[in-house]
This record gives structure tokens, C-alpha cells and sequence, in this order.
């Protein structure tokens, strides 16, 4: 075969390829999670192949898949919240807290989400009422939190005793998949309907790609992008208590890295870093992979280290390659 037929032949693989990764950019993080799980199971097929590890992983990954996807709607409307992170770890150390109080544990999870939202609420004020980009106003929020936290407490809190309904969580159906599973999924459900199926979600994105062209069609503007910041702050309250509902224990440094992953997850399942374009499944499907790679190194007996380096590959890879098929989308028109 000649150089020119091989490089025919190349194309017309390639062709229909990019097609399908421009219109379905969340097929990058489905790819990646594929190798990644091929990956492992050559390496150690003896546990990646066993019904427990699966079990293990998509537990992993919803103690930050809510996060993960509610930081991609955030990311449609063309915002950050580098807060989550600090949010976890305040909420879940609140929670336990308030509950050793003697306040009931249900009031307690309303009192957390409350918080969770506020702390996203006050996110959106800043950044919409100064214009300084959120990527840089959050950023200062996540120092804040995270020191008042270190300054506040000196170790770990932890439950003084069992509670009953945290077993919405925690009750585990077999082979390692809890209840706290199902709850990551209801959260995408929620977040794939508010984006795809409202008005809100067609704001969000027109949002995302131009604010003032929004705002000239009689978007609001400001209240759309508050509303993305509470619920990305709810989101990481709500997987505080997940995580306290699975350890019993929460401390001020928890989730240090969830900021960056959650980014990270965004972008690998197609979500543009400047907005206007993405979807919930994103997050989803970003976290998965995360969470696949994690229970992997575990499986393997490699260092965690490996799992820092993984995500930074994947943050600088997946912003480069969706560069590559804006080019690409941009050509075509």
C-alpha cells in the first residue's frame, strides 16, 4: 500500500471520528475512562475484574461526582468556584458539630446544604457585583475558608454517635455499591433536566457564550449565574454529607484537591474553560474516570502520587484537545 492510499485511509478513519467528537465532546472522558479501565485490568486483572472493586470506584467517585457535575453547569454559564473544595470540609466538619449539639440530625443536613448555598450565594454576589473574574474571587475564598478552618480547629471532628438517617447514604445494597451512589445519580438526573429540559438551561448556555448578547435578549443575566453558584455550592455541602455519612469523621483539610479535579473532570467530558458549551455528563463522566484511575493505583500498589500527576495530564491535555476541535468547529462553519 502507497503512502498516499495509507494517508487515505487515515483520513477517512479520521473524518468521521472528529465528527462524532466534535458533536459529542463528553466521548473524550468516555474514551479516556475506557483506556484507563483497560489499562488496569491488564495490569492486575485478578482484583479489577472482581465485583468489589467496581463497588469501591463509583462509591469514590460519588464522594465527588456531585461536585463534579455541578461544577460543569457551573463552567456552561462561563464561571468557577475553586471554593467546593473549602465548602466540603466546612460543611462536613459543621454538620458534625451542629449534630453533637443535640440538634436533629435532619435539621442538621438543612442547616449544611443552607451553608453549602450561602458560601456559592456569596461566590456569585462578589463576582457579579465587582466583574473580577471568578476563577480569581474564589480563589481567595478557598484560602479564607480553608485557613479559618486550620485557625478554628486543631484536629478531626467526628460523630459522637450512629444516626439512624445517614443510612440514606450509607446502606450498602452488596458488592460495595452504597445508597450514596444512587444519590450521585438522582444529582445528574437533576442537573441534566435543569440544563437540558428548562428555560433555565437555555439562559445558562447563552449566558456562557456572550453575557452581554444575553443581557440584550432580556437574559438575566445576574440571577442566572447566582442561581449556578448556589447550587455548585450545595452540590459540595451535599457530597460533605455523604462523606460523613460513609467515615463518620471530617477534617479541615479535607478535599484539598477537589477544586482542580472537579475542573478537570468539566473539561475532560467537553466543557469549554470560557463557557457556552458542555453538559452534566461531563462531571460525570470526568469523576468516573478519576475514580477509576484512583481505585486502580490502589488495586496496583503504585504510589497516590501517580493520581496528582494523572489529573494535572488530563487537565492540560483536555484543554488543548478541545482548543484543537473549537479550530476544528470553527473551520466547518
Amino acid at each position: 500500500m502507497g503512502a498516499e492510499t495509507q494517508s487515505a485511509v487515515v483520513d477517512r478513519v479520521r473524518a468521521p471520528l472528529l465528527e462524532y467528537l466534535i458533536k459529542y465532546p463528553v466521548l473524550v472522558a468516555i474514551l479516556t475512562w475506557i483506556g484507563v479501565t483497560a489499562l488496569f485490568v491488564v495490569l492486575n486483572p485478578s482484583v479489577m475484574l472482581q465485583p468489589n472493586i467496581w463497588g469501591n470506584i463509583f462509591r469514590q467517585t460519588a464522594l465527588i461526582g456531585p461536585v463534579a457535575i455541578m461544577v460543569a453547569v457551573l463552567m456552561i454559564g462561563g464561571d468557577f468556584d475553586m471554593t467546593v473544595g473549602a465548602n466540603y470540609a466546612m460543611s462536613a466538619m459543621a454538620f458534625i458539630l451542629i449534630v453533637n449539639q443535640g440538634i436533629p440530625p435532619s435539621v442538621a443536613m438543612l442547616m449544611t446544604l443552607a451553608l453549602g448555598g450561602t458560601v456559592g450565594l456569596l461566590n456569585g454576589v462578589l463576582v457579579t457585583a465587582t466583574g473580577i473574574h471568578s476563577f480569581i474571587i474564589t480563589l481567595g475564598g478557598w484560602f479564607s475558608i480553608r485557613g479559618a478552618l486550620l485557625l478554628l480547629f486543631s484536629g478531626s471532628a467526628r460523630l459522637e454517635s450512629d444516626i439512624a438517617i445517614m443510612q440514606i447514604f450509607s446502606y450498602e445494597f452488596g458488592a460495595g455499591f452504597e445508597a450514596l451512589v444512587l444519590w450521585m445519580f438522582l444529582v445528574l438526573l437533576g442537573a441534566l433536566y435543569l440544563v437540558h429540559r428548562t428555560s433555565y438551561g437555555n439562559h445558562l448556555y447563552a449566558v456562557g457564550s456572550d453575557r452581554d448578547a444575553a443581557r440584550a435578549r432580556g437574559i438575566r443575566v445576574t440571577r442566572t449565574r447566582l442561581i449556578a453558584f448556589m447550587l455548585t455550592g450545595m452540590a459540595a455541602s451535599f457530597a460533605a454529607l455523604m462523606h460523613v455519612a460513609r467515615f463518620g469523621s471530617a477534617r479541615p483539610v479535607l478535599q484539598t484537591e477537589l477544586p482542580l479535579v472537579a475542573i478537570a473532570a468539566a473539561v475532560l467530558g467537553g466543557c469549554a474553560l470560557f463557557g457556552g458549551r458542555g453538559s452534566p455528563n461531563a462531571g460525570f463522566f470526568g469523576a468516573l474516570t478519576f475514580g477509576t484511575f484512583g481505585a486502580g493505583l490502589v488495586a496496583a500498589g503504585a504510589s497516590s502520587a501517580w493520581y496528582q500527576f494523572f489529573v494535572g495530564v488530563v487537565l492540560v491535555g483536555a484543554v488543548v484537545f478541545n482548543r484543537y476541535v473549537d479550530r476544528l468547529r470553527q473551520e466547518k462553519r
